[in-house]
């Protein structure tokens, strides 16, 4: 590892100075700072540049994409500027979900370097389901004691750490092309067929939860969402279909199909309105995925 180079983190963000300035305060007082923020600036319009500016002081840098790249592309060009300037482990931050405990970068990054297979950590983890294709939740009872689970992928938004010699050694980067949604998912599943471990702290990992008030739920799938979120669920649903056939794991490819077409229907149950933007989302979704139509859709917000 390279002592003099050990951690870096990149935001990405787009037109939200005001929680971008707070999130690198948080990030700057955390017990392990990094040692060089990167602000990734989705704005066309530079917006965070003046926050970079007005903090010039600190170890802050800003790079603009030039266009809205989503967090896929944000994410991308942070691992691959750092990962070029030899930072050891990179923080991967959205700007609105800093650290939520003073000491979390400490944790993870004590438990990246004491295993040598360890390709990302974070605060929060899933599993990942190959059979049906469906993110899982890790039992409360796993989080019991000491120690570390494995976890299949974790979250921009739950404090991701990863090892650059995943980018140097195999070239593993987020794909651009997802632009939004479960492109952490597909970086992750890639790392992992590389033979890297994804690794969680336990007793953070519950602490989260604890503070969060999610001990003892049960996950509960087609539910109500606001119905101004919905544009997410075409991201959602086509991402997750191309990602199962990258990985070639056309049973679940099957059943996600029968999953998101069940969706298109069970959204009428809370009204017209909502059932049709739904059903619009979704059915553009599966009309994309079949013609193999990637990147930012214009008619989605």
């Amino acid at each position: 590892m390279n002592s003099n180079k050990h951690f870096a983190a990149f935001i990405m963000t787009y037109q939200r100075n005001i929680t971008l300035s707070n999130t690198i305060n948080i990030l700057l007082k955390q017990s392990h700072p990094p040692q060089k923020i990167l602000i990734i600036d989705n704005d066309p319009e530079q917006s965070a540049k003046y926050v970079s500016q007005k903090l010039s002081h600190l170890p802050i840098e800003y790079f603009s994409v030039g266009y809205n790249s989503g967090p896929a592309g944000a994410a991308k060009k942070g691992l691959e500027i750092l990962s070029k300037e030899n930072y050891d482990w990179i923080a991967w931050i959205d700007d609105d979900d800093p650290p939520i405990f003073d000491n979390t970068f400490e944790i993870l990054l004590k438990l990246a370097n004491d295993n040598e297979e360890c390709g990302c950590v974070g605060s929060v983890g899933q599993r990942f389901n190959r059979k049906n294709g469906l993110i899982e939740r890790v039992s409360d009872y796993e989080l019991e004691g000491l120690g570390y689970l494995q976890v299949d992928t974790i979250a921009g938004n739950m404090c991701k750490i990863v090892n650059s010699k995943i980018i140097k050694n195999t070239f593993i980067l987020p794909d651009e092309s997802l632009f939004f949604g479960f492109e952490e998912l597909d970086f992750d599943l890639r790392i992992q067929n590389s033979g890297y471990l994804l690794l969680v702290d336990k007793e953070l990992y519950k602490k989260h939860r604890v503070n969060a008030n999610r001990i003892g739920i049960k996950v509960k799938r087609g539910t109500k969402k606001p119905i101004v979120d919905l544009w997410r669920q075409y991201y959602s649903s086509r991402n997750s279909l191309f990602i199962l056939k990258k990985n070639n794991l056309n049973r679940a490819i099957v059943l996600n199909i029968l999953r998101t077409i069940f969706n298109m229907a069970n959204g009428f149950r809370f009204g017209l309105n909502y059932g049709k933007k739904n059903l619009e989302f979704n059915s553009l979704a599966l009309y994309h995925f079949c013609i193999g139509k990637k990147g930012k859709q214009q008619k989605i917000k």
